[in-house]
């Protein structure tokens, strides 16, 4: 486990603003760390969520009052593929866009944990992962600036659905050219290693080379 996060970070230990944390016999992510960190899934990473957050990412945290160990990585998967197509598309990213698209709904087999689904009678996205079912054995936890929640707020209504949200002439017209289509999440998400050191670069530091597993 110590092996798998340590190659998962290696993209983000170079930021002198952050603090990659390991997990620990009293540091589960029900517990993090006293000193003011999240907890952040392994899964999530390789998925697209770059630390600190993407600023969009951040939006949607700080809009539902979420912490990242909430979103399961079909979630972290579905947002960033969304972020990439509307770059594509040429589209400006807004959370009324966001919220005029998707849905959240709760995972049963995981208390307090969150899916996206789509408001479109066609699915946005296809090919999501089904096979993380140990997604949870590997994670870690991030203390620094990262501007979003440290734990999760109180439920807002727009989780369970009861808020409608009025989009404007230009959202409206975005919607139009994005419904009705959808498109692999792989060819999204073979991006995310580069996008991480493009991040790491954009913040002024180096991507740390993988690191070697322990000697037997």
């Amino acid at each position: 486990m110590e092996h798998k996060v340590l190659n998962t970070t290696r993209g983000f230990r170079g930021n002198p603003n952050l603090t990659i944390i390991p997990p620990s016999a009293d540091l589960r992510p029900n517990c993090p760390p006293p000193q003011g960190a999240v907890c952040v899934y392994r899964a999530q990473v390789e998925y697209g969520l770059l630390l600190p957050p993407q600023s969009e990412f951040r939006e949607i945290l700080n809009s539902f009052q979420l912490v990242p160990a909430q979103l399961s990585p079909n979630v972290v998967a579905y947002v960033y593929s969304f972020l990439k197509l509307l770059q594509a598309q040429g589209i400006p990213w807004t959370l009324t866009l966001f919220r005029s698209l998707f849905s959240w709904m709760m995972v049963p087999r995981y208390g307090g944990c969150l899916a996206l689904r789509s408001k479109t009678r066609k699915a946005m996205f296809s090919g999501a992962s089904s096979s993380h079912s140990d997604w949870r054995d590997y994670y870690f936890f991030v203390g620094g600036d990262l501007g979003i929640p440290l734990t999760p707020g109180v439920c807002p209504p727009e989780v369970s659905g009861d808020v409608k949200w009025v989009a404007g002439q230009d959202t409206l017209r975005n919607l139009e050219r994005l419904k009705g289509w959808s498109w692999p999440l792989k060819d999204f998400l073979r991006h995310v290693r580069n996008d991480i050191s493009l991040h790491a670069k954009t913040l002024g530091y180096n991507v740390l080379k993988e690191v070697a597993p322990p000697p037997v």
